[in-house]
């Protein structure tokens, strides 16, 4: 009496998966705890950082003491040091231009508000790239080749795309805006793929007016000139509108790659 041969459990049939087997181990692993512990440090950091530094008064102090500031090469390194943390973070860098313009006047205070500028970016960007720019990439590989996703998904490849195909045209458009986050920006920017030099250069083109225009206004409050304060302000509303038009231009040359 002949036994029939036992069914091989990888042997495949009319096209289905082997028995034990439902998919790609890639797209149903779940992300570990391991892999999310970069990613809650990054955020953690930035976001304790940045209610610390609107909580605590000493910041605040050191960028309203101008007497401090103006004291030589000490001064003008506590300025970059306090401004370089106050970007880094996030927080509003009209008020440190507004501060360099009151005590250094427009060149130097333009000069050392653009290098504190350009520096808190980096060290946030760079911060971004070791914290969550793998865990970014895979878990939206992910969830798009699972066909998962939603409008926050939709909004950040949007923003990646544009990153990836006009790193610097798009960072220079949005710094030059009058709303709008620079630690978002920042963000996205780490977390994409944009690289280093793209990013600084950017930074500095985009980030220029603004910082010239509130320096501007801190230097006209110093010495009480009008005409430095209405310059100033024609200037902001000719960089809103440059950012805007720049903005409009670059999402409607790049419409068929993010749709």
């Amino acid at each position: 009496m002949s036994e029939s041969p036992m069914p091989d459990p990888t042997e495949t049939h009319d096209g289905k998966m082997p028995m034990g087997q439902t998919g790609d181990a890639g797209d149903q692993a779940a992300p570990s705890a391991l892999s999310l512990l970069r990613p809650a440090i990054m955020l953690a950091v930035l976001l304790g950082g940045a209610v610390a530094l609107r909580e605590v008064p000493a910041l605040h102090d050191l960028l309203n003491d101008t007497a401090h500031l103006r004291q030589g090469v000490a001064g003008r390194f506590w300025f970059c040091f306090a401004g370089t943390l106050w970007c880094l973070f996030g927080l509003p860098r009209q008020i440190l231009c507004f501060a360099a313009g009151v005590a250094y006047g427009l060149t130097e205070g333009t000069a050392l508000a653009t290098a504190s500028t350009v520096a808190g970016a980096v060290l946030c960007w760079a911060w971004a790239r070791w914290g969550a720019h793998r865990w970014v990439s895979e878990t939206m590989a992910r969830r798009k080749r699972q066909g998962k996703g939603g409008v926050l998904m939709r909004y950040g490849e949007r923003v990646a795309g544009m990153l990836a195909r006009h790193p610097f045209e798009t960072i220079v458009t949005l710094r030059l805006l009058p709303v709008g986050s620079s630690l978002l920006l920042n963000l996205f920017a780490g977390l994409s793929a944009v690289a280093l030099l793209p990013f600084i250069t950017a930074t500095l083109v985009g980030s220029l007016p603004q910082s010239i225009i509130f320096v501007l206004l801190g230097s006209g409050a110093q010495f009480g000139s009008l005409d430095r304060t209405l310059i100033a302000m024609a200037l902001f509303v000719a960089s809103g509108l440059l950012g805007y038009r720049l903005l409009r231009r670059l999402a409607t040359g790049g419409q068929a790659d993010f749709s």
